[in-house]
């Protein structure tokens, strides 16, 4: 019996020491509860291994079915590895610009300012005739003309040079795209936008282009059918051979 009675003590006195450690302060309690505190501590540490126990497995099979229904995206990382595969930066089989039509050479080479090889002055491309009014605004629409000829053509010629301009930025661009890495989303998104903005850019000089022309060639059939009337009016002696009344006339007619 007294061996009995100095085990209980020295469990009593195991568990008083365990509770310090944890709690700061013993426990206290009558001394004939502490049979009954320490059973239910022992209970509760049981209780709460199987709480754990069943989390454990719960948590199991809650991964088991995402996995199974996700494959590797159901974790982080393998969600995070899918989004890599379908951002990875994928190159491409001959992927090269295309090569620009080649300028013209030798004789169909055209120059930049002059539209032939003879030039002529202004004075010797549209002559002064005789002194009539008829005869001066001939003159004048004839220097028109020469000079809306020679502008269309001057204008074509800058087009033409900013064509080659856009090219080589489209080459340098392509060429930026195809020394991207995998992993590269960012730059592949800041390239493409480039690519886009420079589209825009050559969309907005073609119609800035054939607006223009459109406006030459409006203004060369205005100026021709002004001659064409000044001089019909002129033969029937009808009509007048005043400019001013004939561009009045035009512009009520819009």
């Amino acid at each position: 019996m007294a061996s009995q009675g100095n085990l209980n003590r020295g469990t009593e006195r195991s568990f008083d020491a365990a509770w310090t450690r944890m709690f700061g302060n013993g426990p206290v309690l009558p001394r004939a509860n502490r049979w009954l505190v320490l059973s239910l501590a022992i209970a509760s540490l049981l209780g709460a291994g199987v709480a754990m126990a069943a989390w454990e497995v719960n948590d199991s099979k809650t991964q088991s079915k995402l996995d199974s229904k996700l494959g590797n995206k159901g974790t982080v990382t393998g969600q995070l590895d899918d989004i890599n595969t379908k951002l990875s930066v994928s190159k491409r089989q001959n992927d090269d610009t295309p090569t620009m039509v080649a300028e013209p050479t030798g004789d169909e080479k055209l120059d930049k300012i002059k539209p032939g090889a003879t030039v002529m002055s202004m004075e010797n491309l549209c002559v002064k005739g005789a002194d009539t009014q008829l005869a001066k605004h001939q003159l004048e629409l004839c220097q028109e003309m020469a000079k809306t000829e020679l502008a269309k053509y001057r204008f074509s010629m800058r087009m033409f040079d900013r064509s080659k301009e856009n090219y080589d930025r489209l080459k340098q661009i392509q060429t930026r795209r195809r020394q991207l890495a995998a992993n590269d989303y960012a730059n592949l998104q800041y390239n493409t936008n480039e690519l886009l903005a420079l589209t825009a850019l050559m969309d907005n000089d073609r119609d800035r282009y054939q607006t223009y022309m459109a406006a030459y060639d409006a203004r060369i059939l205005h100026i021709q059918n002004t001659q064409v009337a000044l001089t019909r009016n002129a033969l029937k002696g009808g009509g007048g051979s005043s400019l001013s009344g004939l561009l009045s006339g035009a512009a009520s007619s819009f």
